[in-house]
């Protein structure tokens, strides 16, 4: 799959056609010249794809907060809200690169940087979004403005997350375990296994482990690829459940983001074991097909956000008319 395609659809659906053909295509056309250019180079991939694409979000972003808002209580809410997350995500993200820095031997801290930066930034932006919501929207509810907002944050940063899980992050493996080779003085070729792997990699080597009777292995791979998409978008899942809460407290709203983000992480186990296998309940491997185990996160957090807001809905409506004219 060219890089580029997705966010060019968001961006036509966010920004003016002007602002489209001038500024977002050039920028996209840049970004897939530079990225075919560099191929041959892991690590040139890695820079390519991590620069275009953040120039594009930009454009994006800035398409995205022109959105007017009511009251400039409900601006503040979203400055504080994006404040909040993008600290949250810069924290978790340096969180989740920390241990596997402590072990860097013998390789080059720009390969190593590469390829960790992408490894954790799929996990580190729904969380910090989460946290960013849960704090910069204690004490008030957000009105339909302010949602439709964070929600499209939400989207954004869940566009960064397929980009970076899909392509930036394989390549960031695979240049890192191209550098350690390097080091040890191993010039074969090396197999990429299912982390250096993208999107129709992961596709391909399902179907082919399918025809050839692996069906463990098939399922493995197919649960890789539709996790990795199911991951990209729990930013969108996890905002739509802290918005859904609507709870005021700034302790209860960071209570609730840290169990939906355990609860996530929980889930993700749960599913692998239901669909592909599990030590603990080998008995359940296949149980369910690979992408309904790979989604079942999701799925949970979107029933029981619908679930909370309709019984708000339903409270709200009863208050209404029980009271007294």
């Amino acid at each position: 799959m060219i890089p580029g395609r997705i966010l060019h659809r968001l961006a036509a659906a966010v920004c003016s056609a002007k602002t489209l053909e001038r500024v977002v295509e050039p920028a996209i056309a840049d970004l897939q010249k530079e990225h075919a250019q560099a191929r041959t180079s892991g690590a040139g991939r890695v820079r390519a794809l991590i620069a275009g694409y953040t120039a594009i979000l930009q454009v994006i972003a800035m398409c995205a907060l022109s959105v007017s808002l009511a009251t400039a209580d409900d601006k503040r809410a979203i400055v504080r809200t994006m404040a909040w997350s993008f600290a949250f995500t810069i924290a978790f993200t340096l969180a989740l690169m920390l241990p596997p820095l402590s072990i860097v031997d013998g390789v080059g801290m720009s390969i190593s940087l590469a390829a960790l930066i992408p490894q954790a930034v799929p996990l580190a932006v729904p969380i910090g979004l989460t946290f960013g919501i849960a704090l910069g929207m204690a004490g008030r509810t957000a009105t339909r403005g302010v949602a439709e907002v964070i929600l499209l944050a939400a989207l954004l940063a869940s566009i960064v997350s397929f980009g970076t899980i899909g392509w930036i992050m394989p390549a960031g493996n695979q240049a890192w375990r191209e550098s350690s080779a390097q080091e040890k003085g191993i010039k074969a070729p090396l197999i990429k296994g299912p982390s250096e792997m993208s999107f129709s990699e992961l596709d391909r080597q399902s179907a082919v482990a399918a025809a050839a009777g692996n069906t463990r292995i098939a399922d493995s791979y197919a649960w890789s690829f539709h996790l990795r998409v199911a991951l990209s978008a729990a930013s969108v899942v996890l905002a739509g459940l802290l918005i859904a809460t609507a709870i005021r407290s700034a302790a209860a709203r960071a209570l609730i983001a840290l169990l939906a983000c355990f609860a996530y992480w929980a889930l993700i186990f749960i599913g692998e074991g239901l669909a592909v296998y599990s030590p603990f309940a080998p008995t359940l491997a296949g149980t369910i097909p690979p992408f309904a185990g790979a989604w079942l996160p999701n799925l949970v957090f979107v029933a029981t956000a619908i679930f909370i807001a309709s019984s708000r809905s339903s409270r709200l409506r009863g208050s209404v008319i029980e009271a007294p004219h």
